[in-house]
């Protein structure tokens, strides 16, 4: 997926996305640029979005896929574990099956779960409630690249307490976007000695992307008026369209070779 020139993001060699930056930065429209491409791209994707704001708004096109209340999100996440796993049983035992290829390999779609305001939620957990969500978090982020499932989370700050036990590790691709302090930087990538300079441009940050160096970003630009809701709506359908044309051209070829024999 490209980002911007000379930026993509390889989600199969970098798997999981953390988006960090503090309100007004642009991580919201960045996360829905994400989505109309996931989308248009027939990924599978899921939308948690805790605050009930922007992303929510997306129910009514993503039927079935939105969620907001805390049941639904806790509901998604195991469920996106145990899809994950029947998944993995289910490519042992593909007859294609071989050691070292992943779930595209086996024809399979991705699958994104889209997790807005991370640490928002995690806050408004208690213990046991909050540990039973980093754990299924935690499955997704070590053991969904294989087969096929991606976190993107999006957080004012990447508090460390509930990326720990080598959660944040597996971030593979991180953006911040506005404004950060120094210590919002250090949460995001690491120890490093590059010097970050805040400009108050909407869209604008950081970006690691797995080459060692943390470069300059903007996310994509939307122009005034631009309607996400359409647009992905749009892009669904021309999803949905183009797969039932090929499904249609797989039944004719069929129907042909069977005429032929």
């Amino acid at each position: 997926m490209k980002l911007m020139k000379h930026i993509d993001w390889a989600f199969d060699k970098l798997p999981h996305m953390l988006i960090s930056g503090g309100t007004g930065g642009g991580k919201t429209y960045f996360i829905l640029t994400l989505v109309k491409s996931l989308v248009a791209s027939g990924a599978d994707v899921r939308i948690l979005d805790p605050k009930n704001a922007d992303l929510a708004d997306l129910e009514g096109v993503l039927k079935g896929k939105v969620f907001s209340r805390k049941n639904g999100i806790m509901m998604t996440l195991r469920k996106s574990v145990e899809d994950m796993m029947s998944r993995m049983d289910e490519m042992k035992n593909h007859p294609n099956y071989r050691t070292g290829e992943n779930y595209a390999y086996l024809g399979y779609k991705p699958v994104f779960i889209i997790f807005d305001e991370y640490v928002a939620f995690m806050d408004m957990l208690d213990f046991k409630e909050r540990d039973k969500a980093i754990q299924d978090i935690k499955q997704i982020v070590m053991l969904g690249r294989q087969a096929g499932f991606f976190l993107v989370a999006g957080a004012q700050r990447p508090d460390a307490k509930y990326f720990a036990d080598g959660i944040r590790d597996q971030f593979n691709f991180r953006v911040s976007l506005g404004q950060m302090s120094e210590t919002g930087y250090g949460m995001l990538f690491g120890e490093t000695d590059k010097a970050f300079v805040n400009k108050d441009i909407k869209g604008r940050g950081y970006a690691y992307a797995g080459t060692g160096n943390i470069m300059e970003f903007y996310s994509p630009f939307i122009p005034n008026g631009y309607d996400f809701i359409e647009e992905i709506r749009l892009a669904k359908e021309g999803t949905q369209g183009a797969q039932a044309a090929t499904a249609a051209s797989g039944s004719e070829s069929a129907q042909v070779t069977t005429e032929e024999e």
